[in-house]
């Protein structure tokens, strides 16, 4: 082959070109996440991915030449160029642009390649005189472009080379041993056949070693991430990718899925997101919708991992009222009267998905749900006493924290109030302004804990492994969380470290157990 390297060099190389991935244009739709990568993003692949082509490209080993020359004195002869090997190559200008219509295109120029041989001819008349020897071989003033277009094939990012070219301005063979001095007149002869050579076979190998290196990496990255036994993240791309000349976008689905109804249709919609900004410090921005947020409450919703059953035994720490009917003797004179001194519990539950409404100013979340007080009669007979409508009110923060090598997009809530109704009762109506305090502890106590170790466990950010985030910064707007960030690319975690499979995962799957 024309490149002796191994091929995990090169898919550490295209890893850094899998960032951006750069289809045919496309009218974006509404997604639930988008990525963008801007000019000082592209330029910082540009400043990682060069020296990695560089590094590549100093240890090309070239196919053997052979061919026939008249050699000045000797006439006729056969020679022969084999263990043609690079041994370094330096590339002064590089850039690194999208094109429109094709793809993203890593362009060098002023290039300059140093390769040895070993040399060997044969006289074509008798006696067949023959020598042999080695030779260096220098070609300057190169230029090389790449274009490289990933597209979208149902929800997973495919890789093909769109073109690439590989021309040489000037090429010299210094032979030595031997008679060189006599070689070394006719290698211009060898030098031309040898240019050609290298320029019709380079990329052709190059071509083949990119699809085939960039696909098998690109099959490696997940479209949906599993976060526990019953839930998982869709991250599928919607469309193919956007490019212009200032920004690369991706759109993906950005949505939570309830596993034992893998099938089931989210019944909302994400709304748009704003237009990209027409400039920006940062080498990537990260737009997540309200809407994943809302899937992941209907999913747990769905589930029914929103509901808390709290008896004497599960109070939180710090409830200052005891599960009894003595507890509410003057908040709720009825309920004591018709079961004096009696044991209570307490279902609270989500009656429908809570909802995230996120603006410029704040993050507000509503929970519809209901409490439905039990006495506990006796050991056998537990009575439905009354039901309360509520509608839970609480701010929420959207934070990032990073686990291992990995950015998690985290919440917090804060809980403000509960509109509450009189649903149903069996010991008459009263009011029920008299438990807002109450219901106010049950929440801040208990409801918003538990929300809150849901949102500590958060969902990762889908990138390509090895690229961990510099400095990032949260945002909000309309609808959306931004995340602007800068960000480091290290092959070496991509390709070092052992995956670790969620079964293993134990401290994730815990945290997600109610």
């Amino acid at each position: 082959p024309l490149f002796r390297s191994n091929s995990l060099s090169m898919e550490r190389l295209l890893l850094l070109v899998l960032l951006s991935w750069i289809p045919e244009e496309a009218t974006s739709l509404n997604a639930g996440f988008r990525i963008e990568i801007t000019e000082k993003g592209l330029d910082y692949i540009r400043q990682v991915a060069v020296p990695m082509l560089v590094k590549e490209l100093q240890n090309v080993a070239i196919p053997d030449q052979s061919g026939s020359a008249d050699a000045p004195v000797i006439g006729g002869i056969d020679y022969s160029l084999t263990n043609i090997k690079g041994s370094a190559f330096s590339i002064p200008s590089s850039s690194l642009t999208s094109v429109a219509g094709k793809g993203i295109e890593v362009t060098a120029s002023g290039a300059t390649i140093h390769l040895t041989a070993d040399w060997h001819y044969r006289e074509h008349s008798w006696p067949h005189i023959s020598d042999s020897g080695s030779c260096d071989v220098s070609a300057s003033s190169i230029s090389l472009s790449v274009v490289v277009s990933i597209g979208e094939s149902s929800g997973h990012p495919t890789l093909s080379t769109v073109s690439c070219s590989f021309n040489i301005g000037h090429l010299d063979v210094d032979f030595h041993g031997g008679a060189s001095w006599l070689y070394n007149l006719f290698s211009g002869t060898i030098a031309d056949a040898l240019k050609g050579s290298i320029q019709g076979s380079v990329c052709n190998e190059a071509i083949s070693e990119i699809n085939t290196a960039g696909n098998k990496a690109l099959a490696t990255l997940p479209v949906t991430e599993q976060l526990t036994s019953y839930s998982a993240i869709n991250f599928e791309l919607i469309q193919a990718p956007i490019y212009t000349s200032s920004y690369l976008q991706t759109f993906h689905k950005g949505e939570f899925v309830y596993l034992p109804r893998a099938n089931q249709t989210i019944p909302f919609e994400p709304g748009p997101f704003p237009p990209p900004a027409s400039s920006s410090n940062s080498m990537m921005t990260l737009w997540l919708s309200e809407y994943v947020a809302n899937t992941a409450g209907y999913v747990f919703q769905e589930g029914g991992f929103l509901e808390i059953n709290i008896t004497q035994s599960t109070l939180p720490s710090g409830f200052p009222l005891g599960l009894n009917t003595s507890s509410f003797k003057l908040l709720i004179p009825q309920l004591y009267e018709k079961y004096p001194n009696k044991a209570m519990q307490v279902l609270l539950n989500a009656t429908s998905a809570p909802f995230l409404n996120t603006t410029a100013s704040f993050i507000n979340m509503t929970g519809p749900g209901q409490l439905v007080a039990y006495v506990i009669v006796d050991n056998e007979t537990i009575v439905n006493a009354f039901t309360l409508g509520l509608v839970m009110h609480a701010t929420v923060h959207v934070s990032l924290k990073q686990n291992g090598t990995q950015e998690f997009v985290i919440g917090n809530a804060t809980y403000l109030r509960s509109d509450m109704t009189l649903v149903h009762s069996n010991i008459g109506d009263f009011p029920v302004e008299g438990l807002q305090a109450t219901v106010n502890l049950v929440f801040t106590l208990g409801v918003i804990p538990l929300l809150n170790k849901y949102g500590a466990a958060g969902f990762p950010i889908p990138v390509v492994d090895g690229v961990t985030f510099v400095n990032p910064s949260v945002a909000q707007g309309q609808g959306y969380i931004q995340i602007s960030t800068d960000i480091q690319y290290n092959p070496s975690l991509f390709f070092d470290e052992k995956y670790v499979t969620l079964d293993d995962d134990k401290a994730r799957q815990d945290l997600f157990t109610v």
